[in-house]
């Protein structure tokens, strides 16, 4: 941790856990902060049957009940200025067989992260939906598997994504923020697309995923 320096502190909690969650909330309720990250989050590779349901309990617990009661504790005593970034993700955009539940949640993430964009701002709070594409980090590996040699034309380093993020939360012009401009154009593309042949695509791609 001495790379974060001695002016900053950290706090253990498992949020997947009421304890761990309320840790942070009353982290919250006790110091002011200016910007909160809902940053954790995970996956579960593999067809929805195939995989045990505590999985599925994981992943709901983390990606939707942590992300709502944080938003919630952290909302009710922001200020103006403040901002809530809520990190969601491009597949919020196009479900994607195989990590459909991941998928939902993110979609849920980005519906609910925009709701509350247009409900916040006129007490002058920024919300994001912060929604990456994929990612050089060990995030895929965690939840069990990732695209098989995504092409590096598709893929971001965290600084890239950070960069990006920094840029929109200056501006405070967006709800929703794409991070690379191959996720903007296939959510433009898909605009266009039936539900069908959305999830037809992306169940191609899906066969590509490492289990």
């Amino acid at each position: 941790m001495a790379e974060i320096g001695n002016n900053h502190t950290y706090i253990i909690a498992d949020l997947t856990t009421a304890i761990g969650q309320d840790k942070i909330v009353q982290a919250i309720a006790e110091q002011h902060f200016d910007l909160l990250i809902n940053n954790a989050g995970i996956g579960a590779v593999g067809k929805f049957t195939e995989l045990p349901p505590e999985k599925y309990q994981e992943v709901l617990t983390l990606n939707i009940e942590t992300v709502v009661k944080l938003s919630y504790a952290y909302l009710k005593t922001a200020k103006s200025g403040d901002a809530l970034i809520n990190v969601s993700s491009s597949l919020a955009f196009m479900p994607m067989p195989i990590v459909g539940l991941y998928s939902a949640t993110k979609a849920f993430v980005t519906s609910f992260s925009e709701a509350l964009w247009y409900e916040q701002k006129s007490r002058g709070v920024y919300v994001m939906a912060l929604c990456p594409g994929i990612m050089t980090t060990n995030f895929a590996d965690h939840s069990g598997g990732g695209l098989s040699k995504p092409p590096k034309a598709m893929t971001q380093t965290p600084e890239q994504v950070a960069k990006a993020t920094l840029k929109s939360l200056k501006s405070r012009n967006k709800p929703t923020v794409l991070t690379h401009f191959t996720d903007k154009l296939f959510a433009l593309m898909f605009r266009f697309y039936s539900r069908k042949a959305i999830v037809s695509t992306m169940g191609k791609m899906g066969s590509n995923v490492n289990r």
